[in-house]
């Protein structure tokens, strides 16, 4: 079978037909920039839940077809490639900001258009991995916005994250008696230690902790999430191609901000707080996201860990990714009012 009939096929399962459902895609300009934004849902009245996508610059919306569909029978989700991100990526320049505040208010403006759009008062945001460094200080700063943020690999201390995810690294490399492994990451020296941390120091490091389940979890290869793009029926040939060069326009601006993010002390919400965590995730660790959650004061705060996942626990455990959404963030929305007497 073709990649090309794949994608037919692909967007034939993913057509919601029925007369109350939404479907729909269009570019929106937020903080000047013109950015692609995905609406989709089962019932259009349903609540509004935000994927806040990780990277930066990996859109969710290419695979968002492998574990959405479940989603949208009880949320409106919305997608958005974000500034140099995805479809996004063709509407930036050199001149583009790229810090973490500014993200924080394209989404601060997306939110206002939905409200504008959509008729709600309030919407759920699901950060995942980079994303969850926008979901969080959005929590922190504007719970009004909110019924309930949602983390999946959180982000809460960038240098904490390096020394966890290398300490796996060295020590499945020991005990597995990786010579290759080993030589590789010994030669980063101390890490992330007094050297710059570069983009090639990062990835040897990525490429080890992953290569031992820290991706997804008991697996050293996962093509069913890299190369799941190939099938989208959201992406064209040429939309693909921009993912990269969003890539290659972001991370040497935004990677600093996600490495150097510090929000240990960020322990006071006034929204719900939710967080699902993957029990083998070392790409985004959980040990710093365990210290600081104790120490989280909010309305209410649910921890859902997923055993048999890492980094992807939509795409390793969707089912209980489904059910955990809807048991634990959903009756946050319903207690929400909305504007045009829905749920949102």
């Amino acid at each position: 079978m073709s990649d090309e009939v794949g994608r037919a096929l692909i967007a034939d399962l993913c057509r919601i037909p029925n007369p109350e459902a939404i479907d729909r895609t269009t570019f929106v300009e937020l903080g000047g920039v013109e950015q692609f934004v995905s609406i989709r849902g089962r019932d259009s009245t349903n609540p509004v839940l935000i994927v806040c996508h990780g990277g930066p610059a990996l859109p969710s919306l290419p695979s968002s077809w492998i574990w959405q569909r479940g989603v949208e029978d009880y949320f409106t989700v919305v997608n958005y490639d974000q500034r140099a991100s995805g479809k996004s990526a063709a509407r930036v320049n050199d001149e583009t900001d790229l810090s973490v505040d500014r993200y924080v208010e394209d989404l601060v403006e997306l939110i206002a258009w939905l409200q504008g759009e959509l008729g709600v008062r309030k919407v759920g945001v699901l950060g995942h991995s980079w994303g969850t460094i926008l979901g969080v200080t959005l929590a922190q700063r504007r719970p009004d916005l909110l019924w309930c943020y949602i983390g999946v690999g959180q982000v809460i201390s960038g240098p904490e994250n390096e020394v966890e995810s290398f300490g796996h690294a060295v020590r499945s490399a020991t005990a597995d008696q990786n010579d290759e492994a080993l030589a590789e990451l010994r030669a980063l020296g101390e890490y992330p230690g007094a050297q710059p941390l570069t983009i090639e120091r990062i990835v040897t490091c990525r490429k080890w902790a992953q290569h031992y389940g820290g991706l997804s979890a008991f697996r050293s290869e996962f093509a069913y999430f890299t190369d799941a793009t190939e099938l989208s029926p959201y992406y064209t040939d040429d939309d693909l191609e921009l993912i990269g060069v969003g890539q290659q326009a972001t991370m040497p601006k935004a990677l600093p901000a996600l490495l150097g993010f510090d929000a240990r002390d960020q322990v006071a919400f006034d929204v719900p707080m939710v967080q699902f965590l993957g029990r083998h995730d070392w790409t985004t660790p959980t040990a710093p996201v365990e210290r600081w959650i104790e120490r989280v004061t909010a309305p209410s705060k649910d921890v859902v860990w997923f055993e048999n996942s890492a980094h992807l626990c939509m795409h390793e455990e969707p089912g209980k990714f489904v059910v955990s959404l809807v048991n634990l963030a959903l009756p946050h929305a319903a207690a929400t009012a909305s504007a045009r007497g829905g749920v949102n």
